[in-house]
């Protein structure tokens, strides 16, 4: 192929003027208005050519019969490449992790606790878990692809992402390592200001997350993906967003003896409501959400209307060095912490929904002793005041948590831009209320390779 550059005529097109010039200083004095006339007229010309110089110059592709076919000339976002024949751009990413873990006690056989930070799931020291237990897994590799393309409404963008956490039962059922099945963690379409399909939960502050070799992350973390639909309205300052989000509550029943109880009798979406802001002094964002909690026996039919709040953010403070913190407490907190308290109580005895105080948070601070070498210190708790005269037996005492802990220590090493190697030591704890306590202890080591 030949390649040939519109050229700029600007020489061609001031040479006769210039002449003119020339030719009219050398007559007579009558000619002085002549002369001062095709002065601006030079003047008005160079200007225009000024401004043609300004605009993108079209590269124009010689195939081998001889057409000519201009190529595009508005530039192509960074990462990704245009797909020949559309006007839409693609992108491909992603990266493969492997995790090394030793545990000094284990969350049970095959249980994906063992592969993540799961706080709800820390044994209590008194029945005598699994200990000294260690597993090596590529569980978190993630694939992603995503699109964008310029329409008349804006930009056109999609994303899909997943990774192989698929088939873990949180709670504790199988999830070897080697039973690494596909799931889904985004997929969703953008259009201008408008989002739909599943992706991080508005009252998720992603910007606030700490750097974690563990998956899992604090104990008292917002951390929650979900089906949505979502409304940004950008500002100078930043933005606010408005959500209506999946409701799936659960509760602690007194009829039962676990506190491992879901309901799908759910009304209305929950609503968030969430602000943006971000300058020179790092970014921020608060974040409010409204949720009413149905349960629905057949026989029992209540509700009540519960809310949260969350305030998170990214402070700046020395070199590359940042100081990152959350906070939240609410009545309805529940699913949207990693701490996983149960969102509101069901009370058979007066066959009532009631919702109960959560709180909870973490403060990190991230330091770069060398531009590819940093260390993480995160500090995480949270607390539920759960209701005792729901939690009225002993065996339910000893199943609902009152309180959790995580502490993060670490060290990453970026050995090259595209390639991350990590040690981390973990402490967990946690509290139910019959007052027994549970402690795990991690090391845990990764490499992760990200595909570009």
């Amino acid at each position: 192929m030949k390649f040939s550059i519109q050229k700029s005529y600007k020489v061609m097109m001031l040479t006769p003027a210039i002449f003119g010039i020339g030719i009219l200083a050398m007559g007579t004095p009558a000619c002085a208005d002549e002369v001062s006339e095709l002065k601006a007229q030079l003047k008005a010309l160079q200007q225009r050519i000024e401004l043609l110089e300004q605009r993108p110059v079209q590269t124009q592709v010689v195939t081998a019969t001889g057409d000519k076919a201009p190529a595009p000339a508005k530039p192509v976002q960074k990462g990704y490449f245009v797909i020949p024949g559309t006007e839409t751009s693609l992108k491909i990413g992603g990266y493969a992790k492997l995790d090394a873990i030793y545990n000094d006690t284990s969350a049970g056989d095959n249980s994906a606790a063992d592969q993540l930070f799961l706080p709800y799931t820390i044994p209590l020291d008194k029945k005598d878990p699994n200990d000294n237990q260690t597993v090596l897994h590529a569980r978190q590799t993630r694939f992603n692809v995503g699109t964008t393309t310029d329409t008349a409404y804006g930009k056109l963008n999609t994303f899909f992402e997943g990774d192989f956490f698929g088939g873990a039962n949180v709670n504790g059922a199988s999830a070897s390592s080697a039973n690494a099945d596909f799931r889904v963690r985004h997929a969703y379409g953008e259009l201008g200001k408008l989002l739909a399909g599943q992706t991080w939960s508005t009252f998720e502050i992603m910007d606030s997350l700490p750097d974690t070799v563990d998956f899992g992350g604090p104990a008292a973390q917002t951390f929650k993906r979900q089906g949505l639909i979502r409304w940004t309205e950008p500002f100078a300052w930043g933005s606010l967003q408005f959500a209506v989000e999946d409701p799936n509550a659960s509760f602690d029943d007194n009829t039962a003896t676990t506190t491992d109880d879901q309901t799908d009798d759910d009304h209305v979406a929950d609503m968030i409501a969430r602000a943006n802001f971000k300058s020179e002094y790092g970014s921020y964002s608060v974040a409010a959400m409204a949720r009413e909690l149905t349960v629905d026996t057949g026989v029992v039919d209540d509700s009540a209307w519960g809310g949260a709040i969350t305030f998170g953010g990214r402070i700046p403070t020395f070199g590359k060095d940042d100081l990152r913190f959350q906070l939240n407490y609410g009545n309805a907190l529940g699913r949207y912490v990693t701490t996983q308290f149960k969102d509101a109580a069901y009370n058979a005895t007066t066959n009532e929904v009631e919702t109960f105080d959560q709180y909870g948070g973490f403060l990190a601070y991230r330091h770069f002793w060398i531009d590819n070498l940093r260390s993480n210190l995160v500090y995480s708790y949270g607390a539920a005041d759960n209701d005792l005269t729901v939690i009225n037996t002993a065996t339910l005492l000893e199943a609902t948590s009152k309180e959790m802990q995580s502490v993060h220590v670490n060290l990453i090493w970026s050995i090259v831009p595209s390639v991350d190697l990590g040690i981390e030591y973990l402490h967990g704890y946690r509290e139910v209320e019959s007052g027994d306590e549970g402690e795990l202890n991690r090391i845990q080591l990764s490499a992760q390779y990200n595909f570009f």
